[in-house]
């Protein structure tokens, strides 16, 4: 029985994050450009940093999502935990199935969503011309 890892899994692997992380990291490396073009290098600035953090709008925004992902994720984690003490403490109950289909619901959906949005999407009967 061999235990070393394939050089080529190696390869694949570090071609995936490079294919994932390089394009991160060449935009994170632009958004210091001075230049307002993408494709004209005009030194190093933070400008665009600073603009940012005086623009009240954005900054607004910003406060209003993180206020609204504080109290999601709190409101998750309360009805996740309720959730699985519900399901682990009581095995039969009325409603157990309802229950367990709306805990595995979220993690089902993005196949489904994605594979009605590539039917519909490619069916011209489907498509309404503007």
């Amino acid at each position: 029985m061999q235990d070393r890892i394939s050089p080529f899994l190696i390869s694949v692997l570090a071609i995936g994050i490079a294919v994932l992380y390089i394009p991160i990291l060449v935009l994170i490396g632009y958004s210091f450009n001075a230049s307002a073009l993408v494709s004209v290098w005009g030194g190093f600035s933070i400008s665009w940093y600073t603009q940012l953090l005086h623009n009240q709008q954005i900054l607004d925004a910003t406060w209003l999502s993180l206020r609204i992902a504080v109290a999601v994720s709190t409101g998750a984690v309360i009805l996740g935990t309720l959730a699985a003490i519900a399901l682990v403490r009581f095995p039969l109950f009325r409603g157990r199935l309802l229950l367990t289909g709306m805990v595995n619901a979220p993690l089902v959906m993005p196949e489904i969503i994605t594979g009605i949005t590539q039917v519909f999407g490619s069916n011209p009967r489907y498509c309404k011309a503007s």
